[in-house]
């Protein structure tokens, strides 16, 4: 392995993909905004369905 500075380490994840230490956090923040909008959605669904078995 060649020698590398501070600014170009990069982190292996479990696939092998080579992520540079930047990008870490915001893949955390990108996964974030992910379980967020599932979450909402989720959210909407039970409300549809508690509505529907109102109404019906």
């Amino acid at each position: 392995m060649h020698n590398q500075n501070s600014s170009e380490k990069k982190k292996v994840i479990s696939n092998g993909i080579e992520i540079p230490s930047e990008g870490s956090l915001w893949l955390l923040a990108l996964g974030a905004v992910g379980i967020k909008a599932w979450r909402k959605k989720r959210e909407e669904t039970k409300n549809k369905e508690k509505s529907k078995e109102q109404n019906g």
